[in-house]
């Protein structure tokens, strides 16, 4: 008798170890991977939530960047981390756009990485020199259609989301546009501040303060609802195109084979946080807007962005230097 109560306690100690093993989670400070350089949105974002969700754990939350070939250096660190939910990973379009354009990634961003959640939404605005006679999408386009030769747009580089869209923007229109990179967003705004380019399709940010400011001519914001701090520029949608809408994104991401039950705690404090006053106003006051939601939809938004801009990227034949 006494046997066989050390056999059952034994399995119960057993069994019981790993469900401890989860509700003592996290029982240690936890990174959050930014494989973009100090001081952007990715890294502002990831250093705001990450302060709410410490406070929800009692347990630090440290931000550290790995910067490096359009984010794989930092995203490639993380897939080799254990998967117990204590190394993270921010990120950004590039999780998908890099696949797209053809990159020989280390790593299946659908098959070795968890979703956790969606952190925000960064709405994408096209904006022109104020010498284009447009004020909005169909003028836009009507004015493009007139010129005798391919009309120059300005991006912050090859591979993102905005040259993505632009090329969708092309095709679905039937629009002979010539994609012009440009080392980030500084640059690729002054251009068209300054007339050496006539459009600009990025992300809010410096464009918006642009547009807010009368440099450039705010046309449309492809996103599915209207840019923070811009509330008089039209969606796609609402000028009458809502075939062409699309949002830049950032999330967090784990392991490969992350414990669901891991996963939906770290998901539930992500969204906590997003509903944090002090969050809330830190992703505003970068022209950003706070998403959440569950693994499972950010794992789907995943998946068909990476389908939607694959296409684009064949049609295009928007390549990878590598």
């Amino acid at each position: 008798m006494i046997k066989v109560i050390g056999m059952l306690l034994a399995c119960f100690t057993a069994f019981a170890q790993p469900v401890a093993a989860q509700e003592a989670f996290p029982g240690k400070p936890i990174r959050i991977v930014v494989p973009y350089t100090p001081g952007g949105p990715t890294d502002t974002v990831a250093r705001v939530v990450g302060r709410s969700v410490s406070t929800q754990f009692g347990q630090p939350v440290i931000v550290e960047n790995k910067p490096g070939a359009a984010s794989t250096i930092g995203t490639n660190y993380v897939v080799h981390q254990p998967a117990d939910g204590y190394t993270l990973v921010l990120v950004a379009a590039h999780v998908v756009t890099n696949s797209a354009m053809g990159m020989q990634m280390p790593y299946d961003p659908l098959k070795d990485l968890t979703p956790i959640g969606a952190l925000t939404w960064m709405p994408i605005l096209v904006a022109a020199n104020p010498s284009v006679p447009a004020k909005d999408l169909k003028s836009l386009i009507d004015w493009i259609r007139k010129q005798d030769k391919p009309v120059q747009y300005a991006s912050p580089g090859e591979g993102t989301m905005t040259q993505f869209w632009g090329e969708m923007f092309a095709q679905r229109n039937k629009l002979s546009l010539q994609h012009v990179p440009y080392k980030g967003s500084a640059e690729a705004a002054r251009a068209a501040v300054g007339g050496d380019v006539p459009l600009l399709f990025d992300v809010a940010g410096i464009t918006a303060t642009m547009i807010a400011q009368g440099k450039l001519t705010g046309i449309v914001t492809p996103g599915s609802q209207r840019a923070p701090g811009l509330p008089n520029l039209q969606t796609a949608r609402e000028a009458g195109v809502p075939d062409m809408e699309a949002n830049s994104f950032l999330g967090l991401m784990g392991p490969a084979n992350l414990p669901v039950a891991v996963r939906d705690k770290l998901n539930a404090a992500v969204n906590r946080a997003l509903k944090d006053p002090e969050v809330v106003a830190a992703v505003s006051g970068l022209g950003l807007t706070p998403a959440g939601g569950t693994p499972d939809e950010f794992g789907k938004l995943l998946a068909s962005e990476l389908k939607r801009w694959t296409e684009v990227g064949r049609v295009a034949g928007i390549k990878a230097s590598n």
